[in-house]
C-alpha cells in the first residue's frame, strides 16, 4: 500500500511540474515586419467604366471601304460590338438548326441597333399582352438560299420573327428621340 501511495505522490509531483505556471512565455519570432501605411492622398479616385457593358447607341460606325483605300479601315457593328457579334452567331446557330443546314450556309444580310417599344421585341404574338417599355436591342437579317429571315433581340433573347409579323420601330424610336 505504501508503494502505491508513493507512486501516486510521484505522479502528482510530475504533473505539477509540467503544468503551466509562473514561467514566462517564450517570445515569438516576427517573420514579416510591420509596414507603414501611406497616408491617403487628396486626389479622389477616378470612375472606372465597365468594359463588359456596351450600349448599342455608343457604338459609332463608318461605311465599309475598299482594301486599296488609304483611309482608316471602317468598323462594322459586329466587329465593334461583341454583344452584337455573339447575338448574330446565336441567331445563325438557331436558323441553321431549324433548317437543318450547316452554319456556313447562313449569310448575314444586316444587323442594326434598335430600341424596341415593348417586351415583344417587335414580334408580337396574338392574344398576348406586353409591357410598354423601351428595350435596346438588335434586328438581325440572315439569308439561307434565296430566303431571308429576321431575328429580333435584346441582350438576353434572340427571337425569330416570321415574315409579316414584324413591327419595326419608327426612325424616331430607333434614335432614342
Amino acid at each position: 500500500m505504501r508503494a502505491g501511495l508513493v507512486a501516486i505522490l510521484a505522479c502528482a509531483l510530475l504533473l505539477a511540474a509540467c503544468a503551466p505556471g509562473g514561467a514566462e512565455p517564450l517570445p515569438t519570432l516576427t517573420l514579416i515586419p510591420p509596414s507603414e501605411t501611406p497616408p491617403p492622398t487628396d486626389i479622389p479616385p477616378s470612375a472606372t467604366p465597365d468594359p463588359l457593358i456596351v450600349v448599342p447607341e455608343e457604338v459609332t460606325l463608318t461605311p465599309d471601304s475598299t482594301a486599296g483605300n488609304e483611309t482608316p479601315t471602317p468598323v462594322s457593328l459586329i466587329e465593334a460590338d461583341p454583344v452584337a457579334a455573339e447575338l448574330v452567331a446565336l441567331a445563325t446557330r438557331i436558323l441553321a438548326q431549324d433548317l437543318g443546314l450547316p452554319q456556313r450556309r447562313i449569310q448575314l444580310v444586316e444587323v442594326e441597333t434598335v430600341r424596341w417599344r415593348d417586351t415583344s421585341l417587335g414580334c408580337p404574338q396574338p392574344d398576348q399582352t406586353y409591357s410598354q417599355i423601351e428595350i435596346p436591342g438588335y434586328r438581325i437579317v440572315l439569308e439561307a438560299g434565296d430566303t431571308t429571315y429576321a431575328f429580333h433581340t435584346d441582350f438576353d433573347r434572340v427571337l425569330p420573327c416570321p415574315e409579316g409579323s414584324e413591327v419595326l420601330p419608327t426612325p424616331a424610336d430607333s434614335d432614342g428621340s
